[in-house]
């Protein structure tokens, strides 16, 4: 069963725009969560090409993030 390529274009173009975001200090929390989920959607079910992101976070943004998917994985378990 082969994965769906991912959005290449899609993925450079959502690393343009965190870079800008985060260079004109714009960055927030729901505006990263929101390029985040963009990612996961442009790179077809691979985590790996969401982490080029993860430089623009704040630690406790990360940790917030890990704690849902936790948490989502034990109601979905």
């Amino acid at each position: 069963d082969m994965m769906p390529e991912p959005n290449w274009d899609r993925i450079y173009d959502i690393a343009r725009r965190a870079e800008d975001i985060y260079g004109s200090g714009a960055m927030d929390r729901d505006t990263w969560r929101h390029l985040l989920a963009e990612a996961s959607e442009a790179a077809n079910g691979r985590p790996d090409l969401t982490s080029f992101l993860a430089p623009y976070a704040k630690g406790e943004w990360i940790r917030e993030l890990r704690a849902e998917e936790e948490s989502q994985a034990r109601s979905a378990a």
